[in-house]
C-alpha cells in the first residue's frame, strides 16, 4: 500500500505550470524550456545560470527552487550515492514547498500553488522511501494526495496535468494488478483507467512543455513494463535519444529496449557506453544486457560470467531491481541447458521474487511448468 502510494507520487512529479504568473510571462516560459534542454543535456552549467535568472525575476515563487531540486537529482544519479548533495536536494524541496503553501493562503484553487505541493511534496516521499524511511513517506503522501486529485480534474485547464493524470489513471488499474496484497485498500482511491492513462501520457509527449521529457520517458516505460510491446517503447525512447543522447537514464532505456527486441548489435553501443560509467547502476545495467545477449545467442560461458557480475551489484529498486529478475531468468535457462534443473529452478524463484515486468514473470511461470 505505502509502496503504490509512493510511486504513484513520484511518478506525478512533473512542472505543470499554470495560468498565474508564470505562464503569462513568455520570456520566462522560454527561459525555462531553455533550461530543461540544457539541463537534460547534462549542461548543468548553462541551466543553472538560466535557473537562477527565474529565480531573480520570481524570487518569491516556487518555480526556480523545483527546477533546481530536480536539476540537483539528475545531475547526481543515483542521489542515494551521494549524502552531501541529498542535503542539497531536500533544502531546495523544503524552500519550494515552503513558497507553494504561501501562495495557497492566499488561493487555495491556485493551479500552481497546487502543482508545486503535489510536486515537492511526491519529491519528499520518494526521498524518504529511497532512504528506507517507509513510515516518514507514508506520512508525506497522504498529504499528497488531495492535490493530486485536484490535478486529475485540470487537464482540460492546463494540458500540463496529463502527465500527473495519465500516470494515476494507468497505475490505479495496474499496480493493483500486479500487487494482489494491495487490492483490499483500493478503495480509498479514485478510480483508474489504464486506457485513457495510456491516451493522455501519449498526448503529454505533443501537447505539453515542462513535462514532455518525462513523458516520454514513461510511455517508454510502461509500454515496456507492462504492455509487454518493446517496438512501442522504442518510438517513445528514440524521441529523447535524438534530443538528448547523452542522458545516461535514456541510454539505460535504450539499451534494455533493444535488448528485448534482440537488436543486439544497435544495443552494444549503448552497453558500452553503460560499461564506462562510474556508477554502479548504470555498471549492473550493462552487465545483465550484456550477459541477457550473449544467453540468447547460447554463449552461455561468456554469458553467465556477465549475468552472475551484475547480480552481485546492488539493485536500485525503481530502474533495475527488474534487471537482476531478467538476469536470474537467463542464468535459470543456461543451467537447464547444462542439465542442472535444481539450479534452475533456484534462479527462477529469484527471478520471480523480483520481477515486476509482466512478460518476464509469465516467462518464468511458464518455465516451471
Amino acid at each position: 500500500m505505502k509502496k503504490f502510494i509512493t510511486l504513484l507520487l513520484l511518478l506525478s512529479i512533473s512542472f505543470n505550470i499554470s495560468k498565474a504568473q508564470i505562464l503569462n510571462d513568455t520570456n520566462v516560459r522560454h527561459q525555462i524550456q531553455a533550461g530543461l534542454e540544457k539541463m537534460y543535456s547534462y549542461d548543468f552549467k548553462e541551466s543553472t545560470e538560466i535557473f537562477q535568472k527565474i529565480r531573480a525575476r520570481y524570487p518569491n515563487h516556487p518555480v526556480s527552487y523545483t527546477l533546481m531540486a530536480l536539476q540537483t537529482e539528475l545531475q547526481y544519479f543515483p542521489l542515494k550515492d551521494y549524502p552531501a548533495q541529498q542535503k542539497v536536494y531536500l533544502n531546495y524541496l523544503i524552500q519550494s514547498r515552503t513558497l507553494a503553501e504561501a501562495m495557497l493562503d492566499k488561493d487555495d484553487d491556485d493551479i500552481e500553488a497546487n502543482f508545486f505541493e503535489l510536486a515537492t511534496l511526491g519529491y519528499i516521499a520518494a526521498y524518504d522511501a529511497d532512504n528506507q524511511e517507509f513510515m516518514k513517506a507514508v506520512g508525506v503522501a497522504k498529504k499528497a494526495y488531495s492535490y493530486l486529485k485536484k490535478g486529475l480534474e485540470w487537464t482540460e485547464k492546463q494540458p500540463e496535468f496529463l502527465f500527473s493524470s495519465g500516470i494515476y489513471n494507468y497505475y490505479r488499474v495496474e499496480y493493483p494488478e500486479t500487487h494482489a496484497l494491495i487490492k483490499p485498500f483500493m478503495f480509498f482511491f479514485a478510480d483508474g483507467n489504464k486506457k485513457l492513462g495510456l491516451q493522455q501520457l501519449d498526448l503529454a509527449t505533443r501537447k505539453t512543455i515542462f513535462v514532455k521529457n518525462e513523458a516520454t520517458f514513461y510511455a517508454g516505460y510502461v509500454y515496456m513494463k507492462y504492455e509487454g510491446t518493446p517496438a512501442k517503447a522504442l518510438h517513445y525512447n528514440s524521441m529523447l535519444i535524438e534530443k538528448f543522447p547523452d542522458n545516461l537514464l535514456y541510454q539505460m532505456q535504450r539499451a534494455e529496449i533493444l535488448t528485448a527486441l534482440n537488436k543486439f548489435e544497435e544495443a552494444d553501443d549503448y552497453v558500452a557506453k553503460l560499461q564506462k560509467q562510474k556508477g554502479i547502476m548504470f555498471q549492473c545495467a550493462a552487465s545483465i544486457f550484456k550477459g541477457i545477449q550473449l544467453e540468447r545467442q547460447h554463449k552461455d560461458d561468456q554469458a553467465e560470467a556477465y549475468l552472475l557480475k551484475g547480480v552481485k551489484m546492488p539493485y536500485d529498486e525503481r530502474f533495475t531491481k527488474d534487471y537482476h529478475a531478467l538476469a536470474y531468468l537467463s542464468l535459470a535457462k543456461i543451467a537447464r541447458r547444462e542439465g542442472n534443473q535444481d539450479k534452475a529452478k533456484e534462479y527462477v524463484k529469484k527471478c520471480l521474487k523480483l520481477a515486476e515486468y509482466k512478460s518476464t514473470t509469465a516467462e518464468a511461470k511458464a518455465f516451471l511448468k
